[in-house]
């Protein structure tokens, strides 16, 4: 099961920022491999608060996906650093004045430094600057990232279930 959230883009000067020492920017095409690396790696460990994930999946299958995740057009992919270094990475592609946030993760030895509230802050404010009305983003339900989600005002749009056939 997973959670669509959605949020109006804020109006006016968005507020970028995050926690103290976290910088996100757009990464750039030479920094492609440690941000795919920094994704999957925080992909292929979930996080243990919060209700886990039912799903486990090899760290080569999450690459390849993030790969061609970020492939997609229109995709922007971000970096955060702390103290220079790639600690978190996500995505964000914009269309039609709809916001989608993709992928974000964090690598396991960052976690609860402000790096995921950092990533929501600037792409929030980089799709209001862009002129976009909503974003929305995907989330597991009960989450740290439905936390992060929901301190940066995403309301809950439609929970769906994701069914699987057993083998």
């Amino acid at each position: 099961m997973v959670r669509e959230r959605a949020r109006p883009c804020p109006r006016g000067r968005p507020r970028a920022g995050g926690a103290p020492g976290v910088e996100v920017r757009p990464s750039g095409d030479d920094e492609f491999d440690r941000w795919l690396d920094v994704v999957a790696a925080g992909f292929a460990h979930p996080d243990t608060r919060g209700v886990s994930s039912h799903e486990e999946f090899p760290r080569d299958v999450i690459a390849r996906a993030v790969r061609d995740l970020a492939a997609a057009a229109g995709v922007m992919r971000y970096v955060a650093l702390l103290d220079g270094v790639i600690v978190g990475g996500a995505g964000l592609r914009m269309a039609e004045g709809v916001a989608q946030f993709t992928g974000a993760a964090t690598a396991p030895d960052h976690r609860r430094r402000g790096v995921q509230t950092a990533l929501l802050s600037t792409r929030l404010a980089d799709a209001a600057a862009a002129g976009c009305d909503i974003a929305v983003v995907t989330t597991q339900p009960g989450s740290t990232s439905q936390q992060n989600a929901q301190r940066r005002g995403f309301d809950l749009l439609y929970t769906r279930a994701v069914l699987l056939k057993q083998p």
